[in-house]
């Protein structure tokens, strides 16, 4: 029960805000109950807001970058460890700190960009000065970065606000889920018996959840996509060498890249257009001439109509749902679920403007058994061991048979990793470890088969060129988020061959967007997400960003839900702007307008809404905005008549 009005007497409150812009003199405006309550940013305004949104919300002075950074604090607070979703391993202890220098740059009049101020999350296995690069693992939890990775960097320059680092699959190893032995089981956030995919699970999470504007992940083989699939969200793993990974642990640094993970399209492209540019520490980004790639940046060219004349290709196995083989020679196909989904998602394309056309005869399951077997190495003891070795003293451990030594056998996934290796296969130092990146190309050191690569590459381009197609779509999951035991028990795991083929093995962009969420059944009793991934040629990333934006544009609100279980928080201001209305509406003095003809309905449904109001739950934001709304509204309604 809200608090009783104990007085008919309060100073009436006067609300104005500032405006002041494109160089005006500030002036000032008397806002209604009304217009003040929309300009009140409340924890309800936070969910799913875009950058953009709240970027706005900070020029117009309704909320500042400290009391965004507090409210998704909050949020982590109340649910991440309480719903069992362990998506945050750490939040950043200097994350308020720098929202409030960026709120005070802002007030002297220097705004860095479209960032300022904006919250991030990235994945634990990144360098953020001060705190650990763990890779989600107990054994690291020391390791403390003395400087950003250079993508962190960018974010940071560009004024965002890196507030907590994610858990992931322990040293990014699995697709299949996120679990690590710092972080723990992270949970799928439509159904916490599920698993939200690997590695960067964590980060999917957070971002799903609204516990950051947006995240930061990293793919080696699908570890940005498959997670972003199976929580409702567009992931991008970019061009080979367009984005650093510089200040990244590694898993296999010639396949490993970092990528944005957000819940629209227009914040995916913001994000990636921050992060990416050469790295002269990063020799992927200098041969690629990450900077001529990335132009003039992706937001400027996103448009609804974008679809329009582009096509699509698809393929024959995924569409058809034939199916790829398991290791045992079955056909998987999508469950009947997930091709509704599908459809529902082609149909969405194709009203948006796209021709969709098939080129199964072109791009062939054998095609995708070569590039497996030819395009891969053994790195992750060297790119290990490298990292370490270049921490200096930082680093306890400086090679994997240190870290094996000294209890890394513990960890889930590392243990996985080196099952089928012995501690004497490792070496005890860097300078003893075998380079397998022999191939001397150019001044750069690559895997024995890059330059086979790079021919497969240009051969899927030239298919792709040759049939006038601007991407490929193709699902990477036949089934909806398995439960969590489901993948440690069965080596069914629903998946395709195509999401390490195109990215992983060749180095070209791909993209997850969302398809919206799945029917139910006696298997499912929840409604689940799952994603479509897409493939562009090398550099491409502009075209696919410009598809999942006009595909989002004609899709509208079906293909994004926040999950139920992590609602806006009560809001305190939200709570005394209510508090407040119904002490003005109570402390009007009718006595003063006889001459006025005051009509009794408009009063009554005040005075009713007033009522209504004190009783509202006031731990519930959306009853107290709902109760406030209609109470600012009857309130607002009076004094027009009062006022004349």
């Amino acid at each position: 029960m809200m608090r009783k009005i104990i007085s008919c007497l309060l100073i009436l409150l006067t609300v104005c805000v500032t405006l002041s812009g494109c160089g005006a003199s500030p002036s000032v405006k008397e806002l209604s109950a009304s217009e003040s309550l929309e300009a009140l940013f409340t924890t309800i305004d936070l969910m799913d807001a875009t950058i953009s949104d709240l970027q706005s919300e900070m020029e117009a002075g309704n909320v500042t970058s400290e009391q965004l950074t507090q409210m998704y604090i909050d949020r982590i607070e109340a649910y991440d460890e309480k719903l069992d979703l362990n998506s945050i391993i750490a939040i950043n202890p200097e994350a308020l700190d720098d929202a409030r220098a960026l709120d005070q740059e802002r007030s002297e009049g220097q705004v860095r960009g479209p960032l300022h101020g904006i919250p991030i999350v990235v994945k634990a296995n990144y360098d953020v000065t001060g705190m650990a690069t763990s890779a989600g693992a107990n054994i690291l939890a020391d390791l403390i970065a003395d400087d950003d990775a250079f993508v962190v960097k960018q974010l940071r320059d560009a004024g965002a606000v890196i507030l907590a680092q994610a858990n992931l699959s322990e040293f990014a190893y699995s697709s299949l889920n996120s679990r690590s032995t710092l972080g723990g089981y992270t949970h799928n956030a439509y159904d916490t018996t599920r698993t939200p995919g690997g590695s960067s699970g964590g980060s999917a999470v957070a971002v799903t959840c609204n516990f950051a504007a947006a995240g930061l992940g990293t793919d080696t083989g699908g570890s940005i996509r498959n997670p972003s699939s199976f929580s409702n969200i567009y992931g991008m793993r970019p061009s080979k060498g367009l984005t650093s990974i510089d200040g990244v642990f590694p898993l296999a640094a010639y396949r490993d890249t970092t990528g944005p993970m957000a819940r629209t399209a227009e914040d995916l492209a913001l994000i990636l257009e921050t992060m990416a540019g050469t790295d002269p520490a990063d020799d992927y980004t200098v041969e690629a001439d990450a900077d001529a790639l990335l132009g003039s940046g992706y937001t400027d060219s996103l448009s609804s109509d974008s679809l329009k004349g582009m096509r699509i290709g698809t393929l024959e196995f995924s569409l058809q749902i034939y199916g790829v083989f398991d290791e045992d020679n079955v056909f998987l196909t999508p469950n009947v679920k997930i091709e509704q989904m599908l459809q529902r998602a082609i149909a969405n394309l194709t009203k948006a403007g796209a021709e969709i056309v098939d080129l199964s005869e072109f791009i062939t399951q054998d095609m995708l058994d070569e590039y497996e077997e030819t395009f891969k190495a053994e790195t992750f003891q060297y790119d290990v061991n490298k990292f370490l070795y270049e921490k200096g003293s930082a680093a306890k451990y400086k090679t994997l048979y240190e870290l094996m030594e000294n209890g890394v056998t513990t960890a889930s996934h590392m243990n996985l990793l080196i099952s089928t290796y012995s501690i004497d296969e490792f070496t005890e130092s860097f300078e003893e470890t075998p380079n397998p990146y022999s191939l001397e190309y150019g001044s750069y050191q690559r895997i024995p088969a890059y330059e086979e690569m790079l021919d497969a590459r240009a051969q899927i381009m030239q298919i792709m060129e040759e049939n006038d197609v601007d991407a490929i779509m193709y699902l990477n999951y036949f089934d909806v988020p398995k439960k969590d035991e489901h993948y440690m028990m069965s080596p069914d795991h629903n998946a395709a061959d195509y999401d390490m083929a195109f990215g992983p093995r060749l180095g070209l962009p791909e993209i997850n967007i969302p398809m919206g969420f799945s029917g139910t059944d006696e298997d499912c009793e929840s409604e689940l997400p799952l994603g479509l991934s897409l493939f562009a040629g090398f550099g491409q990333e502009e075209t696919l960003l410009q598809i999942a934006y006009a595909y989002e544009q004609q899709a509208g609100d079906i293909i994004r839900r926040a999950p139920e279980i992590a609602p806006a928080l009560e809001d305190k201001a939200l709570n005394e702007f209510l508090l407040d209305l119904i002490d003005r509406a109570y402390a009007i003095d009718f006595t003063k307008y006889k001459k006025i003809p005051i009509p009794e309905g408009r009063v009554q449904i005040m005075l009713d809404a007033c009522e209504d109001a004190m009783d509202v739950d006031m731990s519930d934001p959306y009853a107290v905005y709902e109760a406030a709304r209609n109470l600012a509204e009857a309130y607002d309604r009076v004094l027009a008549v009062l006022n004349g």
